[in-house]
């Protein structure tokens, strides 16, 4: 469990807050999609398809109209489970969004933009692709006219002190709840640039912007624009402790849609699955899990989350049985190490105390209640996944028992929870085993295409095969199958 910066970090996925911030709110009329590039005088640069266009360097005076006018762009991206913001880049529908304001969702239920007149509802959205590394996703919304788009601040891979600076003026949008006799709008939030080098390993790789603008829940994904209108940023995390926000610079945008794959072929297909499934096993070998979590297929990780929630919670439900007595005994166990941990003044003693207590529990009392039904890899994602969520709200989200117990259970029920129980299920074909692979295969599917990667055991062990799945766009791990002679 690492414990420390990651479990202060509090990401925007809830619907913001009702009440209203000072700040100019826009209901505006529909700016027809080629208005923000008008005068830029640069080409749009084409990323696969995906065509982004760098803004200009207005006067302060068309400045505040390309941001009025910018509004039109930005959406309400709502799912099954959350709400966030996005905004569009290509006048063809493509948008960009936060990771975490899509991954955890069955369906996204509609896409809003509520600066429009009237408000457009979309509910055609195809996820086209998700980084697994940075908290952005691209989106594309099939609409039958363009959309508004917004200029970036760089279309290349620059530096953020290219385009950026700090103490530089931004500006920020929110959604605002609508009255009972309204539609929603947005907000202007004025704010300055705090940062540009601030660093959060559990928030993804390089450096964040930081901004002193308040940022709620709800606004990730949204953008953070410059004094000349262009979008610099993307909105994605708080820190519980400071005041402000945090974004992804722009550049890391534009450098996500270079390094989409391109699979227009089948041969373009084949070679991308042999490539990731050869990472998947390059991570599995040197101990990675992190990184091998992140190739597992989330709908496989789900299914196999969801099988395992109900075998062990299932008579936890009911109120009884010997399950929910096993889970209240290892809540009482984690309490006892919130004690130590705080007696100590050092979190990090429950990381060692957490591995142990799993693996006792997995191997006790919950093995016999479930009279084997659950391989034991799953128990142990079970408890570390809810004995981690458990301890950081404990020892950093300063909750009580009760609402500490909530939040573990809740994250049990995000897609990085769900990859630990997917990734338990492969491991225990492939431990301390060197694997190489000898035939890729491309599979039909009904929704998307699969691959079937045959692997070879130079020493003499079984052969596998390693099935993957075009998700998100790109390959993820589903199954492992042994080959029987």
């Amino acid at each position: 469990m690492a414990v420390g910066k990651r479990a202060r970090v509090r990401r925007g996925r809830a619907r913001a807050a009702s009440s209203t911030p000072a700040g100019l709110a826009l209901v505006l009329a529909l700016v027809p999609a080629w208005g923000l590039a008008a005068g830029c005088g640069h080409r749009p640069v084409d990323y696969g398809g995906v065509e982004v266009m760098e803004g200009s360097l207005r006067s302060v005076k068309q400045a505040e109209a390309a941001i009025l006018r910018g509004a039109a762009a930005v959406a309400i991206i709502e799912t099954d489970v959350a709400r966030g913001m996005g905004f569009v880049i290509d006048p063809s529908g493509y948008l960009i969004t936060n990771r975490h304001v899509i991954e955890d969702a069955d369906h996204i239920q509609g896409v809003v933009f509520p600066a429009r007149d009237p408000t457009r509802v979309y509910g055609s959205v195809r996820i086209v692709y998700i980084d697994p590394v940075r908290d952005l996703a691209l989106l594309h919304v099939h609409s039958p006219e363009p959309l508004t788009a917004l200029p970036l601040a760089t279309g290349v891979m620059a530096p953020v002190s290219r385009y950026l600076a700090t103490d530089d003026p931004v500006v920020l949008m929110r959604r605002e709840a609508a009255g009972p006799d309204s539609e929603a709008s947005l907000s202007l939030q004025r704010g300055r640039v705090s940062g540009l080098d601030v660093e959060n390993a559990a928030a993804g790789p390089g450096m964040f912007v930081g901004v002193t603008s308040e940022v709620r829940q709800g606004q990730s994904g949204g953008p953070v624009l410059d004094r000349h209108g262009r979008a610099v940023g993307v909105v994605t995390w708080i820190w519980r402790e400071r005041e402000g926000g945090y974004a992804i610079p722009i550049a890391d945008a534009t450098r996500m849609l270079a390094e989409r794959p391109r699979l227009d072929a089948a041969a373009e297909l084949e070679g991308r699955a042999e490539l990731r499934a050869r990472a998947f096993l390059d991570a599995v070998a040197r101990g990675d899990g992190p990184a091998a979590r992140r190739f597992t297929s989330p709908s496989e990780a789900r299914k196999l989350r969801e099988d395992a929630l109900e075998r062990i919670m299932g008579d936890a439900r009911e109120g009884d049985g010997e399950g929910l007595e096993v889970v209240r005994g290892f809540v009482a166990a984690l309490e006892q190490v919130v004690a130590d941990a705080q007696r100590l003044d050092d979190p990090s003693v429950a990381e060692t105390a957490l591995g142990a207590l799993v693996l006792g529990m997995a191997s006790g009392r919950m093995q016999a209640a479930l009279g084997g039904a659950l391989p034991m890899n799953q128990v142990v994602s079970f408890f570390l996944e809810l004995g981690d969520g458990y301890l950081r709200a404990r020892l950093f989200g300063a909750q009580d028992g009760e609402t500490a117990l909530r939040s573990a259970m809740q994250r049990l029920h995000t897609i990085d929870a769900a990859r630990s129980f997917a990734l338990a299920a492969l491991v225990a074909e492939l431990e301390d085993r060197k694997l190489a692979v000898v035939e890729v295969e491309l599979l039909p599917g009904a929704y998307a295409p699969g691959a079937r990667v045959a692997l070879e055991d130079p020493d003499g062990g079984a052969p596998l095969d390693l099935y993957l799945r075009l998700e998100w766009g790109d390959f993820y791990v589903t199954t492992l199958e042994r080959i029987l002679s």
